[in-house]
């Protein structure tokens, strides 16, 4: 256990992280345990007489030769010459650290790998989470961003292990979850019929309620979705919604994958839903929006979060689309209506 004393002193910290870290994945847990590790101090790029290791940690218990790979080969016997050079250092430990932690060259380095490395320091910053006495002291912190910087600097992850257990266990489980978020996502247009409704009502102004299917026009290819809107009575022409306010959300058809809540290009959305290019190219500019599939003038997904208890996930999603729409209605329908009717006035 670290001395509390060292909790205060950001370097001191991680210093004996890194180097209690070091010395037990290399095989030395008495050099690791030693109270003393603390006050080791760090040396950069030492030039020996034929070397020069990347790292030299110096203190009361030992020595540590660091030789750090992540992308480069080892170079023509580097390990022996690192080896031989710093051999002379009072209790001398060779460390090769790797990603993989793959062998090096010369016997006396011992391999270890970032991600053993890693996952060893966050198992000590775990440990000491548990003290009560300073859980935001400077050490702490300077620590977590040790193993932050680490992770993200190799791309590696502490977690993996316990993830990939958790997934064996409940991959089964989890798939079904997922095909039912799916099942009742196809649900979702027929099911804000109703909220929309009452949103109409509330907002008045003889507004009504529209569902109907079309062709979002992609880059590379159509798909079939289906549109929920809140329109004003001059907004549907002859029959056809023109122009509104509410849900769009991917159908299922001839192939096509209908909703899915883990791909973004399948996930419902809201927003302001226009036919005609013009008027449509005028909404996306003054709400800095990018339009989408020569249908949506402004949109943005519709965040899907899981229900409270004793609350459906359909009625739990179309009570929070109600909700959206009735706050872009009263964002955005005044400079709607402005747009609108300059471009039919010209």
């Amino acid at each position: 256990m670290l001395d509390d004393t060292l909790l205060d002193d950001p370097a001191a910290l991680q210093r004996a992280d890194h180097d209690r870290a070091l010395l037990a994945l290399a095989g030395l847990p008495e050099l690791a345990a030693d109270p003393l590790l603390g006050r080791s101090a760090v040396h950069r790029q030492v030039r020996g007489a034929t070397s020069r290791p990347d790292l030299i940690v110096t203190g009361p218990a030992a020595s540590v030769v660091i030789e750090l790979k992540i992308d480069a080969p080892e170079g023509d016997a580097q390990t022996s010459h690192q080896g031989d050079d710093f051999a002379d250092l009072p209790n001398p430990v060779f460390v090769y650290l790797t990603p993989t932690g793959r062998p090096p060259g010369d016997p006396r380095f011992r391999p270890v790998s970032l991600r053993d490395l890693a996952g060893e320091l966050a198992r000590l910053l775990a440990g000491r989470s548990s003290r009560p006495s300073q859980p935001d002291a400077p050490g702490r912190r300077h620590a977590d961003d040790y193993l932050s910087d680490l992770e993200t600097t190799v791309g590696i992850g502490t977690d993996d292990d316990e993830d990939a257990a958790f997934w064996i266990t409940h991959s089964t489980a989890l798939l079904a979850a997922q095909e039912a978020a799916r099942r009742l996502l196809r649900q979702l247009p027929a099911r804000s019929v109703a909220p929309l409704g009452a949103l109409a009502a509330e907002l008045g102004g003889d507004l009504a309620v529209t569902t109907f299917g079309y062709e979002a026009v992609g880059s590379k290819r159509s798909y079939p979705e289906t549109a929920v809107l809140v329109s004003r009575p001059e907004w549907i022409r002859d029959g056809t919604t023109v122009l509104g306010f509410g849900l769009g959300i991917r159908r299922e058809d001839n192939g096509h994958p209908g909703p899915d809540p883990d791909a973004g290009n399948l996930a419902p959305f809201h927003g302001v839903y226009c036919t005609d290019p013009t008027l449509r190219k005028a909404i996306a500019l003054r709400f800095v929006s990018k339009q989408w599939g020569q249908s949506w003038g402004w949109w943005q997904r519709l965040e899907l979060t899981a229900q409270p208890a004793g609350t459906g996930f359909v009625e739990h999603t179309t009570a929070r689309l109600a909700d959206l729409v009735r706050e872009t209605w009263q964002e955005r329908a005044a400079t709607v209506d402005l747009l609108w009717a300059a471009h039919h006035a010209s």
